[in-house]
């Protein structure tokens, strides 16, 4: 049986990396520049005392001609590398190299149809070489004088039809700052003139805060500043950079995708940060540099490993401790970002038991105590009790906070789901306010004869409203009443409400509802230790101790914020009227 070689249509080719395997034209622009990084490495590898590293671009146009200081090549190399698709010089170069799989310069064939290699190694400097490629898949190799030719390799193309644009100072000088802003060698760019500007530079260590939010907003193109930035550097060595967090509120559902500059080795990798970030990263924009990571073959996203996970496990380390740190040394700006992007994160640590653990200590929550974090709840000793329902913890806060008890407003976004959770995973002890906690949490009165006429009239005067009046003993004393609704009483009272405001088609439909739920009465809980209510037990007048139930009724629902209708509103007005009339 016979062997026979594959052949490969380099117009094929070209025509999958443009459609395929990368995702815009000018990445031409990054494969040149990784190749001219890998050649100055290589050449400082081989020569430490080399001390002029260097890349230069003339971009005037009509061309582009792309010039490293690097090892250069031989022309057997020449034959083997640029010659051989698939096939690198870097194989075997070592971890601190960019490229490896020997496709870079195809790229170029996006945007030109014929390119022309110089080279000049310092492995042998007696010779120097050309290679002439061509998009049809032919190349021509010669040797040429290497006398005044210095180390290194020059590149040098023309625009194809349409490509023109991509062959100026500005848009090079642009993207190769976008490309290889972290690399350690200086990127000078000309548009032919003699004027070489120097587009790569980074903060140096130890700068300023200020001097690291500018360069934040330098990379990412903002017209705004960011907030802070958060130091991350790895313990492990796998990266460095900073996180800059957004001074705007973001959606979870924003995803990570198109907002940061993740550099590998050097070079840009990627913007998405999909596969790198913690999912609760959507607050962030990253700028982030890896020399330990391994690329996909597109060299446009990261190979999914452990190396990869542990990578993504230090970064929420490091914004979780810097989030600690700032509310020590910076509450206020920790007040910021919570405020800022609290409800996005809450949505999240819902159902991720990692991300509440991380950010439950930040938030913060509308308690009997005031504001208090999540960190304080944890630490309570006690039950914690809460409430989605605004009127209800607004009706007992006072008295949970004189009981030195702890209830929690949860009526707002995703934090009713948030106490759950996160009381499932004991990391607070907390359940739900009911009836009996509220009740339990008044004392029974000492002596309740003294209000047993006035408890039987309240509760006659009541009876409308579908409410029992109680006596009880709670603190503080200037609270008369309070108002502890029954949801089946509620039902009464909605199914009566529309009744007065239906025609009779529906009559008998809400009479049967309404029997289900006749026995139904809320609750109006008379303080024994308020004085008002102290002289009312004192009052002989059965007409007048009605008119007080139902002024006191009225304003207990106003103020634990339970509905008051208009017909509500007339009872109250109507009691007051008699009540002036009697000169009270």
């Amino acid at each position: 049986m016979d062997d026979f070689q594959f052949n490969v249509d380099l117009g094929g080719m070209i025509s999958i990396l443009s459609e395929h395997l990368y995702s815009s034209p000018d990445v031409f622009l990054r494969e040149l520049l990784q190749n001219a990084a890998d050649a100055v490495s290589m050449r400082i590898k081989l020569h430490p005392e080399f001390s002029q590293p260097e890349i230069n671009v003339t971009a005037d146009g009509s061309q582009i001609l792309f010039t490293d200081s690097g090892v250069g090549l031989t022309e057997d190399e020449v034959h083997r590398f640029i010659s051989v698709i698939g096939q690198s010089s870097k194989r075997d170069g070592g971890d601190d190299l960019i490229g490896r799989f020997g496709i870079g310069m195809l790229s170029c064939f996006i945007v030109t149809d014929e390119i022309v290699l110089r080279s000049r190694s310092v492995k042998d400097p007696s010779q120097a070489v050309e290679w002439h490629g061509f998009a049809d898949g032919r190349y021509r190799v010669r040797r040429i004088a290497a006398e005044d030719m210095p180390f290194g390799s020059t590149v040098s193309f023309k625009p194809k039809q349409g490509c023109g644009h991509f062959f100026t100072a500005a848009f090079a000088g642009e993207r190769l700052a976008y490309y290889g802003l972290p690399l350690p060698y200086p990127i000078f760019v000309t548009d032919g003139s003699g004027v070489k500007i120097l587009v790569n530079s980074l903060p140096e260590k130890g700068s300023s805060r200020q001097t690291v939010l500018r360069f934040g907003r330098r990379i990412f193109g903002t017209d705004y500043d960011f907030l802070d930035y958060i130091p991350l550097e790895s313990p492990t060595g796998l990266f460095s950079g900073a996180a800059y967090i957004l001074p705007f509120t973001v959606s979870a559902a924003s995803g990570l995708k198109n907002r940061h500059r993740i550099y590998l080795k050097n070079m840009l990798l990627t913007e998405s940060g999909v596969s790198l970030l913690p999912e609760w990263a959507f607050f962030v924009r990253c700028f982030i540099n890896t020399d330990k990571l391994r690329p996909t073959a597109s060299r446009e996203d990261l190979v999914a490993d452990e190396a990869l996970d542990r990578a993504r496990e230090e970064i929420g380390r490091c914004i979780s401790d810097h989030l600690d740190e700032l509310a020590f040394r910076d509450p206020g700006l920790l007040g910021r970002i919570e405020r800022l992007h609290g409800t996005a994160l809450r949505s999240v640590a819902c159902e991720n038991e990692r991300i509440l653990r991380t950010f439950m200590p930040f938030f913060e929550f509308e308690t009997s105590l005031g504001l208090l974090r999540g960190s304080s709840l944890a630490d309570f000793r006690g039950t914690i009790y809460y409430t989605a329902d605004t009127d209800t913890f607004r009706q007992i806060r006072p008295v949970f906070a004189e009981l030195g008890k702890l209830i929690v407003n949860v009526s707002y976004s995703h934090e009713k789901r948030l106490f759950e959770f996160a009381a499932r995973k004991g990391i607070i002890n907390a359940q739900p306010v009911s009836d009996s906690v509220i009740a339990d949490s008044l004392r029974d009165c000492t002596d309740p004869c003294p209000f047993s006429r006035m408890l039987e009239i309240f509760s006659g005067s009541l009876e409308a409203f579908d409410c029992k009046a109680v006596i009880k003993e709670f603190d503080p004393p200037v609270i008369s009443c309070i108002y502890v609704p029954d949801s089946d009483a509620e039902t009464k009272k909605d199914i009566g409400h529309s009744r007065d405001n239906s025609d009779g088609l529906f009559a008998g439909m809400l009479d049967a509802f309404e029997e289900e739920v006749k026995d139904a009465r809320s609750t109006l809980y008379l303080n024994a230790s308020a004085e008002l209510i102290q002289k009312l037990s004192r009052t002989e007048d059965s007409e007048k101790l009605s008119a007080f139930a139902r002024i006191l009724y009225i304003q207990a629902l106003i103020s634990g914020g339970f509905p008051v209708r208009p017909k509500d509103m007339s009872i109250m007005n109507e009691n007051l009227i008699k009540l002036i009339e009697w000169g009270l």
